[in-house]
């Protein structure tokens, strides 16, 4: 997979975090689908229908029903800055970053949810910046303390702990018509990759059906999630803990066992590079410790000696 060592503990952190935290609210999550059954409500490009929307997507995630949530517009960064507005437009065709507009916040009598006007038209785009805010509002009443920098990425991670990957894995790549043509959209903090690697292993340890995901993927996103699929199969160990013992991972010191056959290698290469892709912004890393390092460092020693014997 095309993620960093960094990325893949983070991300591998993060989701053992909170099994481990809050493995009794989590462990009947549901894999969220965008069809009509997850979303039977008629929907108009309306703020009572979005408000109606994000209402019902936080039925699936361990909030109150009665949560005082109040629903917020907010400009996309583009259209200040003069583009057309539409999200396409701009460096990197709308990506990541600050680019990603959307999200919740507290307020004085509860939380907002706040919602990028670009977004709106778009179902796609628009559902995941919801699903982000769901996330966040999970984080808010666990009383997860979160590093601002961190917080759009930790908090499509919470969310994907939450069953709502195949919604995020859909706003990760949107192709939308912008002043230039064509461009790909990233509505999303974390990558297609790296939504897809906690996606699989959401899918693995609730023993969900990977086609369940699949129906509803486009093919960059359907490649990504059967390459981080066949990532979390190739390291069963790390899955079983992930399953059994997630306090063993959460803080990101494990082995991971390097593949040498001719899929990996593969699977490892870096597609050329595109201007209008914008970069992914991976979890920030923890800062290790000497001794953190050092075990790492043991484990990695290890592996190579037993993959090196006849």
């Amino acid at each position: 997979m095309e993620l960093s060592d960094d990325a893949l503990r983070s991300i591998v952190a993060h989701l053992a975090h909170m099994r481990a935290a809050y493995g009794e609210v989590l462990a009947d999550a549901e894999l969220v689908e965008p069809n009509g059954e997850f979303f039977p409500d008629e929907f108009a490009l309306e703020p009572a229908a979005i408000h109606r929307l994000a209402r019902r997507m936080m039925t699936y995630a361990p909030l109150s029903a009665d949560l005082d949530v109040e629903l917020a517009f907010a400009e996309a960064e583009q259209a200040a800055k003069g583009g057309c507005g539409s999200g396409a437009c701009g460096p990197g065709g709308g990506g990541a970053g600050a680019r990603v507009l959307g999200g919740a916040l507290e307020t004085n009598d509860g939380y907002g949810v706040v919602v990028a006007t670009s977004d709106v038209g778009e179902p796609k785009l628009l559902t995941a910046s919801l699903a982000r805010a769901v996330g966040r509002l999970v984080l808010f009443e666990a009383d997860e303390q979160v590093d601002p920098r961190d917080e759009g990425p930790i908090a499509e991670l919470t969310a994907v702990a939450c069953g709502f990957g195949v919604i995020l894995l859909g706003g990760a790549c949107v192709y939308k018509k912008g002043c230039g043509g064509m461009r790909m959209h990233q509505g999303t903090f974390l990558s297609v990759h790296e939504l897809a690697l906690a996606t699989a292993l959401f899918v693995r340890a609730s023993d969900k059906k990977p086609g369940a995901v699949r129906r509803h993927l486009d093919v960059t996103q359907r490649e990504a999630f059967d390459a981080a699929l066949d990532w979390v199969d190739g390291h069963p160990s790390l899955l079983a803990a992930f399953v059994d013992d997630p306090e063993s991972l959460q803080d990101g010191v494990f082995v991971l066992e390097e593949k040498k056959g001719f899929l990996s290698r593969l699977l490892a290469r870096k597609p050329p590079a595109r201007d209008d892709v914008p970069e992914a912004i991976p979890v920030r890393a923890k800062e290790r410790t000497e001794e953190e390092r050092r075990r790492i460092a043991e484990a990695r020693a290890l592996v190579e000696e037993a993959l090196n014997e006849p």
